[in-house]
């Protein structure tokens, strides 16, 4: 059986001073270490996530720019492109009506020609009609 002697009590009492004194010196220590240890890592995710947060967040705000940037370019594309529509529309119709306008008074100018030539033709006729007959007929009796 377990007889319980000095040495015992002396162990007891030096191991229980060893437990005190390991605490107070090196335990405590060193879990005050862990813990400040354990805060600063804490604090550093929450500033990395932080961080992380803020940077998605300027992430989001560029590409809702970058859609409203698009969304306005094509909005201004569709406009120009609506007015270059107009001003093509309008050019041709001003080259149609001059074209027009050109085909037509080449058409007065060609008329005019055509009526002035055969009134010369019908003032040469009478003399050359008068000049074939008289090479055909001969000469008028007198």
């Amino acid at each position: 059986m377990l007889q319980i002697d000095a040495t015992f009590l002396v162990t007891f009492a030096l191991v229980w001073i060893l437990v005190v004194v390991l605490t107070r010196v090196f335990w405590k220590p060193i879990r005050r270490v862990m813990d400040e240890r354990r805060s600063r890592l804490e604090k550093d995710r929450a500033a990395a996530q932080a961080g992380l947060d803020e940077v998605a967040r300027g992430l989001e705000e560029i590409d809702r720019s970058i859609k409203a940037a698009r969304l306005e370019a094509e909005r201004l594309r569709a406009e120009i492109e609506g007015q270059a529509f107009k001003e093509k529309a309008r050019l041709l119709a001003e080259a149609g009506a001059a074209a027009k306008d050109e085909v037509e008074r080449a058409r007065a100018e060609l008329a005019a020609e055509v009526d002035r030539l055969k009134d010369e033709l019908r003032a040469q006729a009478g003399p050359l009609a008068e000049g074939i007959e008289k090479k055909l007929v001969g000469p008028p009796p007198s």
